[in-house]
């Protein structure tokens, strides 16, 4: 059996955080379909679509089964034309367990095959986000406790 999932969001950029989720995924699915989402009307990203994909490239370059491709749309639509019906997302506290109850709610009210695989974050990486990690490259913080090596030399 081949075991797909779908690892969805804009990474902007990918955060050791992302990373964590990916590495145990791939213990669990045989391909794991990054899509890096482009920039909707609401959210402005710190990096264009292409930084981002080179990012996350860089970044799961030693996992094997991870593809990187791009997204626009609603992500049920990207699964479906993908074959894919499981998606993974990490969980760093109680706030992310209630909205993403939440949005796996909304997906299956638009395809009732959709399913959702939750990983825990460890405990060192759980106060990670892609906002914090923005917030301090903006400021001149050191971030080199929340990107992989290979992240940190595309930025």
């Amino acid at each position: 059996m081949n075991k797909k999932a779908v690892f969805a969001g804009t990474f902007d950029p990918f955060t050791l955080g992302h990373l964590d989720v990916v590495k145990k995924a791939s213990k669990t699915f045989d391909e794991i379909i990054i899509a890096v989402a482009s920039v909707s009307d609401n959210k402005k990203c710190m990096f264009s679509l292409d930084k981002r994909i080179e990012i996350v490239k860089a970044s799961v370059s030693g996992i094997s089964g991870v593809k990187v491709v791009p997204f626009s749309g609603f992500l049920v639509d990207f699964m479906k034309e993908n074959g894919v019906n499981v998606f993974v997302r990490g969980l760093r506290n109680s706030i992310d367990f209630e909205y993403e109850k939440n949005l796996l709610a909304v997906y299956k009210s638009q395809w009732n095959e959709v399913e959702g695989v939750y990983y825990v974050t460890d405990s060192d990486k759980a106060h990670i986000s892609s906002s914090i990690v923005r917030e301090m490259i903006m400021l001149g913080g050191d971030v080199k406790k929340y990107l992989s090596s290979e992240a940190l030399k595309l930025i």
